[in-house]
């Protein structure tokens, strides 16, 4: 319990629509990451987040000034909402899932390209090898690049 309190003591809590978080707390440099409840998958959550949810979170990162990380469900209307950003996909285990083997297609959402961002410098922003996509099981693929650049590198 002590090294939870100690990690957790600067730890702040918010109990906001997150689109006011995220305002909030953007600013150049920050990162921010998102794990909506997944597209078509609502009734697993607790609260709800109807489609027009999912476009306004859209709506508010793309403004940011700081980078973005969201996390989601492999779904063509996330991709298509996302159009301005890259999206790399991965697969991993279906937990959920009462079939051996089950996997489950998701997708990493970003402003920035962060194959550009694998130094000591930006390793916040470097969250998963991009170096073997293809290679290697839990790698992330490029799907899709942006024609126009939200993010530049600093």
């Amino acid at each position: 319990i002590w090294e939870c309190s100690r990690r957790l003591a600067n730890v702040i809590v918010e109990n906001k629509d997150f689109e006011e978080v995220i305002r909030q707390y953007d600013r150049e440099g920050a990162v921010i990451y998102c794990d909506p409840p997944y597209y078509k998958a609502e009734s697993c959550y607790e609260v709800e987040f109807p489609p027009e949810d999912h476009q306004r979170l859209h709506d508010v990162l793309v403004t940011c000034e700081g980078y973005f990380i969201v996390s989601y469900n492999y779904q063509d209307y996330i991709c298509e909402i996302y159009q301005d950003c890259y999206i790399f996909r991965t697969s991993r285990p279906n937990s959920m899932s009462q079939t051996a083997g089950s996997e489950y297609e998701e997708i990493v959402i970003t402003n920035y390209d962060p194959r550009r961002h694998n130094s000591a410098r930006h390793w916040q922003l470097s969250i998963f090898n991009l170096s073997a996509a293809d290679e290697e099981e839990g790698k992330y693929t490029l799907i899709h690049e942006p024609t126009k650049e939200l993010k530049q590198e600093e």
